[in-house]
């Protein structure tokens, strides 16, 4: 009975058009269907309910070949020679490409000029001052050439190998200061120059990024999981320093005292880089993906400000009425289609079975058409999204794809000088400190606290916000968290070794005051970071604390002793 309806619907209704609504219609229904071959995303979506399983395999993997083709093709152009614009390393036998790509690296680089004034500085008996100022400034480009020295050779080495140099190197310049004053036994200017670089990183570099990067975008995330490995971290290396605080509160002797919380560092410091090599483990090889980045189209939602999202909803809603006033039409239409006018040379027998049946396809009919019309325009919508996304994500890709500008060996080289330039440097820094000091009448606790924080970590302030303000705010976490974790876990049980090995009582050992401040600084900062969003307001508060404790310290009473420095009476 079904069929004959089909030759009536064909011999006796009026000509369909192409592109109307009863024109899209599934095999077998009686309607005819458009000769534009269709989008196989889009019947990927009705093949489920309407053509059957079979069908429906066949449409998922005609849209997984359109995917894929469409990915190649983007990759081959990308990827090509021509679009890339990729140039070979420079080698040894290359120099002046080798200081062209290096000089040209940062603006930052321009303060090049103040290293030869620094190093004749002090054999030219300029003033302590000028010293200290000169050598401040000199030490900056420095710190912005190791960074990209070490950035080039781990290109080569890989992401274990780079992790370490990275580790090693990212904090170089603090790591030198550290052992040329604990060489001249400035046990107070080691100390308070570690603690001030953990909160330089967390509240200054970390506040900044929250701040400017907030002013642009309403809200940035980033990865929470990796966040609370942060966070739990520096808890680890808080309850480092606590420890030895709280062991000097005791009611018993001073040598004894002493020779405990010595014995206390030193194992404690071992303990902290056990816990920094398996973090390094941790990151780079088992569970690297909990560190990976937030994707990219969460994080331009989150930074969509709520003003930019009113004019796509009223869009929405006017394609929606659209919508709906094109689906009443096309309804209206196919019911004006009498079961009479369709049933004509039907034997009376079976009329009212053909009315019904006539009925009952055409209601059919106006289902289809209202139930494939949604999907095809949402669809649409999806797909131009889907690929604006992957464009964006091309983008994003070509945009954080390092070059590898410098061969292995000129990277090394690269690396050796700098890192004997920032060697003279800051000696010639840590010699001028207490000139600075007292010509300005300032503590050693703020120099070492304050100013040489600021030396050591300027390069990264630098490139942590500028890429906070671009909306990826893994990297800038990894930045200013990870450096923090850098010093608490690597730089500073390094030293305290160190510092046993050469017989200096370099201890991890603050005063109660230090501790304090950095104990509520890891709490302030584990509480922003640990729902993985951030804005301008948490930025400010981060960089007003920074400010309080400056404060603080500028006022700290100069004859006072903020560390474990007394600890070398008994050394």
């Amino acid at each position: 009975m079904p069929n004959i309806f089909k030759r009536i619907l064909r011999r006796d209704s009026p000509p369909t058009p192409l592109h109307s609504p009863q024109a899209t219609q599934f095999e077998g229904s009686g309607i005819r269907s458009s000769s534009d071959i269709p989008d196989p995303i889009t019947e990927r979506r009705r093949s489920s309910k309407h053509w059957g399983p079979r069908a429906a395999n066949y449409a998922n993997r005609a849209a997984r070949r359109s995917t894929d083709s469409r990915r190649q093709t983007s990759t081959s152009a990308t990827s090509s020679p021509e679009t890339t614009g990729k140039t070979r390393p420079a080698g040894l036998k290359d120099p002046l490409l080798i200081l062209r790509r290096s000089v040209f690296a940062s603006w930052i680089n321009v303060l090049l000029v103040l290293v030869p004034v620094g190093i004749a500085s002090h054999p030219a008996h300029f003033p302590d001052v000028a010293v200290f100022i000169i050598n401040f400034f000199a030490i900056i480009p420095l710190a912005k050439l190791l960074g990209y020295a070490t950035e080039q050779l781990a290109l080569h080495l890989g992401d274990a190998v780079g992790g370490l140099l990275n580790a090693t190197f990212g904090n170089a310049v603090e790591l030198l200061v550290g052992i040329l004053a604990l060489v001249k036994g400035e046990i107070e200017i080691v100390q308070t120059s570690l603690v001030g670089s953990i909160l330089s990183n967390l509240l200054l570099v970390g506040g900044c990024c929250f701040f400017f990067g907030g002013i642009k975008n309403n809200e940035q995330v980033f990865n929470s999981h990796a966040a609370q490995s942060y966070g739990s971290l520096l808890a680890m290396a808080i309850l480092a320093t606590l420890l030895p605080a709280a062991y000097n509160s005791l009611n018993a002797k001073d040598a004894e005292l002493k020779s405990g919380t010595l014995t206390m560092s030193h194992v404690t410091a071992i303990f902290l880089l056990i816990i920094y090599i398996a973090y390094l483990f941790f990151q780079l090889k088992t569970h690297t993906n909990l560190f990976s980045a937030v994707p990219l189209e969460e994080r331009r939602e989150a930074a969509r400000k709520p003003s930019d999202n009113e004019p796509n909803a009223e869009e929405e809603s006017s394609g929606a009425s659209n919508a709906d006033c094109t689906r009443a039409a096309s309804n209206e239409e196919l019911m004006t289609q009498s079961p009479h006018d369709i049933t004509i040379g039907v034997t009376p027998a079976h009329s009212q079975t053909a009315a019904t049946s006539t009925a009952e396809l055409v209601k059919n009919n106006a289902d289809i058409v209202e139930e494939t019309k949604e999907p095809v325009s949402e669809e649409a919508v999806l797909e131009t999204k889907t690929e604006q996304a992957e464009k964006d994500n091309n983008a994003d890709d070509e945009e954080d794809e390092e070059e590898v500008e410098l061969t292995i060996l000129a990277s090394m080289a690269l690396l050796a000088i700098v890192t004997g330039l920032t060697g003279v440097c800051a000696e010639f820094l840590v010699d001028s400190i207490d000139g600075l000091t007292d010509k300005w009448n300032l503590s050693p606790s703020f120099v070492g606290m304050v100013l040489l924080p600021i030396v050591g970590n300027a390069a990264e302030h630098v490139t942590a916000v500028t890429v906070a303000i671009r909306n990826k705010m893994d990297l800038a976490m990894g930045v200013a968290v990870g450096s923090s974790i850098q010093i608490a876990l690597f730089v500073m049980p390094l030293l305290c070794i160190l510092g046993w090995i050469i017989d200096k009582p370099m201890t991890i050992y603050f005063s109660p005051f230090t501790t304090v401040v950095l104990f509520v600084t890891v709490l302030l900062v584990n509480y922003i970071i640990g729902d993985g969003r951030t804005n301008w307001l948490e930025g400010l508060v981060l960089i007003i604390a920074y400010i309080i404790v400056g404060v603080a310290y500028f006022l700290y009473p100069k004859d006072m002793d903020t560390t474990s420095s007394s600890f070398g009476s008994s050394g």
